[in-house]
């Protein structure tokens, strides 16, 4: 190379990236431009929904050592009659190794530092009564109503995995909130200074670790709260183990008037020096529970409180526990607030081992009424709505024992309060309410060993508006037992269980053993029921008279959930001697259900009714499935018909010896979605019968003999028709509808009846009917002028509720011709008598003639009325 060209090269290159750098400065400068251009659309949007002004000065990007980008002069300006901004913010900056996720696929992205600094917020509380932040809060509740709602994406939706997100620091520093008072002229600003929040090493299998410190009313930091989590999830969503707060005394007072106006708070101080290691007390926890050290909240004023009584609330406590191995100690628990006490002291070690001990454990309430307290705490009357629970309530655990025995006992006594629930209970006070539970630790194999029982004798449900027990009545509950862990499976056994429910005593028995895996934990269940005698005409109360029905909800209600079932299996059985409901006495009810997750099948189902018998085994479906199809199986033999309905209504339809076979199937859980997609079949034999719904013989005679052109008898209204003394029925189910294979016919008499169509599963009828009136019939409607050597047919559609239907399109004309013209053709044979000839011959021409007119004009309107029948049940449910 000649060094002509060799000193060339240098300045070429050193051309090239002069290029190159002013590209890269230039390719900066228009993402800045780029990005600010977009966040400002965003803060337009922003400042439409605050109803305020949001600005955003600068966005400035880096490229070198990592991407970085800086926001800053961010501000929410004040709102309409507000002299200050509500927030403020001297930069935003988040750096990324932008490198790393490159080169790792997006399979690893790490945040390096994300800092918000410089942070202010002005609480402005205005002459009203109100603040900006309120302002704010309403101003969003308004645009969200006018916005449309989201719609949620189908089937069910997994937590995002963000184990390939990594923040090695993130940072809220020298933040400030300032309180201003505006209602109270020339009152000093106020502040919640030097406000950090810092987390460090965020990512998934790593402890979480977040420290939140504040100077509160204060030149100094006075405030530190600290929360560890556990090892992270991929979700990156924590489970709190460990809460430190440490307070310095604070005087309150002068943010009460910042405190939203509900609460009255009034002002008061507070401190505190607490350490809570959560363990397995919270879900997906685990490991010990301590409480170490407490708080004190003196002097705390409310509005409303009675004679000026501020509330003092204090906690000091040395609690350790572990749920795993049934470990309790209580060094000391001293809970006050106002005249309420709680006190206790105390161990208790092994409790779900071998060997279990109790050393002195106690904890008794003092003073524990809810309606004393009020007067220190007025809020509480609010939390309680419209809820009385007036008198102090016993609350004890105390526990003991030596080499022989160890015990437990938990007494809760409501003797001395007065409840009064809404909608659900209530008791003078005095009157007995209680629960007693023992347990004996000290056995052999890990078994422990409890009884409890609970007296609600004082208790008046009949507010409840479903059970009729008032107060005296006997109503409770005993129960005896064990409870054994045997490796990683956990058994309960009640070798038994009394109710009294109301004077009428049950007992059973019970097995449930709960074991597993934490992912696929199993329960399994064994438990039976018996009584002689349980009346639910005298427990429950009746619907009153013409009570509405209950409005139909605009939406179909949410399926169960599978996982609520998930593991679950076990069968239940019940055995009573008389089950009496709705004035129906049921003998020798026998229940066996048996259950897989979500899947009930009736193995037994019968019992001694309405003078037969009747059974429902093989009944089956799934309660979390409702796409899955159902399955009704039922027989009934020499059920009378009545008494059968009358369970289900107060209406009379149909009366008779019944016996009967329904098979059901089809999809849903509640009434609607069965009513449309049942399908199946209804068959069996109605003996000496009788349809309750209407006399149908008066109902077409009458208007027949109303329209005939002489005076004639009249038939008497029996209320209902006689279905002759053995009717065979088959029905075939589907979309809702209950329809004859084929017509059925019935002999009432010298009347015939002959039915089609069919019947809705809400008891709607659309039946085709032709009813053939026989000569006894004709004759009472003609006064005996006329008859006839056939019956008359006549047509209509037996519609509408089978408890009191319509006779639909009655055609009459031609069956009253018909019966006219016979009427003529006697009178005229009376009078010519054996001078009739030729014309006597041409009356009884004229008589079948009219007879067969009456019945081609009665098989043409069936056919129209079949065809309409069809129409109807076909689109009952738009299908």
């Amino acid at each position: 190379m000649s060094p002509a060209r060799s000193r060339r090269w240098p300045k070429v290159l050193g051309v090239v990236v002069a290029v190159v750098v002013v590209l890269g400065i230039a390719a900066v400068l228009l993402l800045d431009r780029i990005l600010l251009s977009q966040v400002r659309k965003q803060t337009d949007r922003l400042s439409q929904q605050l109803g305020r002004p949001v600005a955003v000065e600068r966005v400035k990007t880096r490229l070198l050592g990592g991407v970085g980008v800086r926001v800053a002069g961010v501000s929410v300006g004040a709102g309409e009659g507000e002299d200050r901004p509500l927030a403020t913010l001297e930069r935003a900056e988040v750096e990324v190794n932008l490198v790393g996720a490159l080169l790792s696929g997006g399979k690893r992205v790490t945040v390096r530092e994300a800092v918000v600094d410089g942070l202010r917020v002005n609480v402005i509380r205005f002459p009203d009564g109100t603040t900006n932040l309120e302002r704010v809060a309403k101003r969003l509740q308004e645009t969200s109503a006018k916005e449309p709602a989201a719609e949620a994406p189908a089937g069910e939706q997994k937590p995002a995995d963000l184990s390939a997100v990594r923040v090695d620091r993130a940072a809220v520093e020298n933040a400030r909130i300032a309180f201003l008072d505006r209602s109270v002229k020339g009152a000093e600003e106020l502040y919640v200074d030097d406000l950090d929040v810092e987390v460090r090493d965020l990512r998934a299998g790593r402890p979480l670790e977040v420290v939140l410190k504040a100077a509160v009313l204060a030149k100094a930091q006075n405030l530190e709260l600290r929360v560890k989590a556990a090892p992270l999830p991929p979700t990156l969503v924590p489970t709190p183990e460990q809460l430190t707060l440490k307070v310095q005394p604070i005087d309150l007072g002068p943010l009460a008037p910042f405190v939203p106006g509900e609460a009255g708070f009034r002002g008061g101080r507070f401190q505190a020096d607490l350490a809570v290691a959560l363990g397995a007390a919270v879900p997906g926890g685990s490991g010990r529970t301590t409480v170490k050290g407490g708080f004190r909240a003196d002097q705390l004023a409310f509005a409303g409180q009675e004679g000026g009584k501020k509330l003092d609330a204090a906690l000091d406590a040395d609690l350790d526990a572990d749920a795993e191995k049934g470990d309790l100690r209580i060094g000391k628990l001293e809970l006050t607030a106002g005249p309420v006490g709680l006190t206790g002291h105390g161990a208790a070690t092994g409790l779900r081992g071998d060997a279990p001990r109790v050393q002195g454990l106690e904890i008794v309430s003092r003073g524990l009424d809810l309606a004393a307290l009020t007067a220190y705490y007025p809020p509480l009357r609010k939390q309680l709505g419209g809820n009385v629970v007036a008198g102090p309530i016993g609350l004890s655990l105390k526990g003991s024992g030596g080499q022989a025995a160890q015990s437990l006992e938990l007494r809760v006594d409501l003797g001395p309060v007065h409840l009064s629930i809404p909608r659900q209970l209530s008791k003078a006070a005095g009157a007995p309410m209680s629960l007693v539970a023992r347990a004996d630790l000290a056995q052999q194999g890990g078994v422990v060993r409890f009884d409890a029982s609970a007296d609600l004798a004082g208790v008046d449900l009949r507010p409840g508006g479903s059970v009729a027990k008032k107060p005296g009545d006997p109503m409770s509950a005993r129960a005896a037992g064990t409870y054994r862990k045997a490796g990683a499976e956990q058994q309960v056994e009640l070798t038994r269980l009394d109710l009294d429910l109301l004077g009428d005593a049950l007992a059973g028995k019970a097995r449930v053993a709960m074991g597993g895996t934490k992912e696929r934990p199993t329960t399994r269940f064994d438990a039976e029921l018996s009584g002689q005698r349980l009346d639910l005409d005298r427990l429950l109360i009746p619907a009153p008279e013409g009570a509405p029905e209950p409005p139909k909800q605009a939406e179909a209600s949410k399926p169960l959930d599978p996982k609520t079932f998930a593991g679950i299996s076990g069968t239940a059985s019940v055995r009573l001697g008389l089950l009496r409901m709705k004035q129906q006495d049921l003998r020798d009810v026998v229940l066996k259900v048996k259950v897989v997750e979500d899947a009930v099948t009736l193995e037994e189902a019968r019992l001694v009714a309405f003078g037969g018998n009747v059974s429902a085994g093989g009944t089956a479906v799934k309660l979390a499935h409702p796409e899955e199809p159902f399955k009704i199986d039922v027989t009934m033999k020499g059920v009378e018909g009545e008494q059968m309905l009358a369970l289900f209504s107060k209406r009379k339809v149909l009366g008779g010896k019944l016996d009967a076979a329904l098979q059901l199937t089809g999809k849903g859980t509640s009434l609607d979605p069965i009513k449309q997609s049942a399908t199946g079949s209804l068959t069996g034999d109605l003996r000496d019968g009788a349809f309750f719904g209407k006399d149908l013989v008066a109902a077409v005679a009458a208007p027949i003999a109303s329209k005939l052109p002489f005076a004639g008898g009249r038939v008497t209204e029996g209320g209902s028709t006689s279905l002759g003394k053995q009717l065979g029925f088959a029905f075939q189910i589907a979309n809702g509808v209950a329809k004859l294979t084929k017509p059925i016919t019935i002999k009432t008499g010298d009347n015939a009846l002959s039915f089609d169509g069919g019947v809705r599963l809400d008891g709607t009828l659309q039946m085709p009917t032709t009813l053939e009136l026989g000569p006894e019939v004709i004759a009472k409607i003609t006064g005996g002028r006329a008859k006839t050597s056939a019956p008359i047919p006549v047509t209509f559609n037996l519609s509408g509720p089978a408890w009191s239907p319509r006779l639909d399109g009655l055609a009459l004309d031609a069956a009253v011709q018909a019966i006219a013209k016979q009427a003529a053709t006697s009178v005229a044979g009376k009078l010519l008598g054996d001078k009739a000839g030729a014309a006597g011959a041409d009356l009884e021409k004229q008589k079948a003639a009219a007879e067969q007119k009456a019945r081609d004009e009665a098989q043409k309107r069936k056919q129209q009325l079949e065809e309409e029948a069809r129409k109807k049940l076909k689109g009952l449910f738009g299908r």
